[in-house]
């Protein structure tokens, strides 16, 4: 995977006990932040 071919899904959550959470998946990984999924692109 290149950074020109990245597909990024970005889905709110909300948990059974209504806390929302933000998650971000590219290449079938998941991070729960724009910071540790920026970092992950960057050293690719």
């Amino acid at each position: 995977m290149t950074l020109q071919d990245a597909r990024v899904t970005a889905r709110i959550v909300r948990t059974e006990d209504g806390k929302t959470f933000h998650e971000y998946e590219v290449g079938g990984v998941a991070y729960g932040s724009l910071d540790a999924l920026e970092s992950a692109l960057n050293h690719c």
